[in-house]
Formats: C-alpha cells, structure tokens, sequence
C-alpha cells in the first residue's frame, strides 16, 4: 500500500493562521462562510479548527443549524 501525506503540519498551521486571522478581522463565522473566505485552504478548514480548539484559542459553537467558530 502506497501512504502519502495529506496534509502536512505547515499546510494545517497555515490554514489555522487565515482562520484566526478572519475570524480576529470579522469576528464569529459560521464554517461556511470561513470555506467561502478561505479559497483554496478550505479543505483544511476542520483541521485548522481542531488545531485552535486545542490550543484553547478558539470556541466551537452550536446555533441552530450552523456550527459557528468564536476566539476566545
């Protein structure tokens, strides 16, 4: 079996770097209009999400619907 890596801790710290930035810049957004900001990187959004989360950076929120990140 041939493994390949994904994505690599830069590609995953990068993404997490936009998603502060935006979210420092915009304040609470939803996961879509972050995927909608972020061209490219989206694909690393739940990475980058998880990563902030737990570096007790970031709040992952329920509304209605949505999911909604906030800095702490």
């Amino acid at each position: 079996m041939d493994i390949r890596e994904v994505a690599g801790k830069d590609q995953v710290g990068d993404t997490a770097g936009q998603v502060w930035r935006l979210l420092d810049q915009g304040g609470p957004q939803t996961l879509a209009q972050l995927k909608k900001k972020l061209n490219g990187g989206s694909e690393f959004l739940g990475f980058a999400a998880g990563w902030l989360a737990r570096e007790d950076k970031l709040e992952i929120l329920k509304e209605k619907k949505s999911i909604v990140l906030r800095l702490k």
